[in-house]
């Protein structure tokens, strides 16, 4: 299903290291299923963008194929809040792959047991 991994772009408007704990969470917890980033100037690189601390999209030039989701943040707990965030996108992404029984991006051997389960 997947070629490649998913490009993320993190942004926030007006805390940059907010931006970049979320992409480097994003990298250690789902390096297999996407690569993200969150100082990018090229605007056709993302995927997805995700908007940190935002209640609508922001007002930023990216590409027509780039999709954007903003996550709105508590002022305390945000980490957690990041953290599950990006646990729920991981989850999506494996889900799909197990519609086509395919591995992460890159992998050659598909880690599902394909033999059907009786119980």
């Amino acid at each position: 299903m997947y070629k490649r991994r998913a490009r993320i772009l993190f942004w926030h408007p007006t805390d940059s290291a907010k931006a970049r704990y979320a992409a480097a969470l994003a990298e250690a917890l789902g390096a297999d299923w996407l690569e993200a980033r969150a100082d990018e100037t090229d605007h056709a690189w993302p995927d997805l963008l995700i908007a940190l601390d935002c209640h609508t999209a922001p007002d930023i030039p990216r590409a027509a194929h780039t999709k954007c989701k903003y996550w709105p943040l508590p002022q305390d707990g945000w980490e957690d809040t990041v953290h599950a965030r990006i646990l729920g996108v991981l989850g999506g992404l494996r889900l799909l792959a197990r519609m086509d029984q395919s591995p992460a991006p890159g992998q050659t051997a598909t880690p599902f047991d394909k033999a059907p389960r009786l119980n």
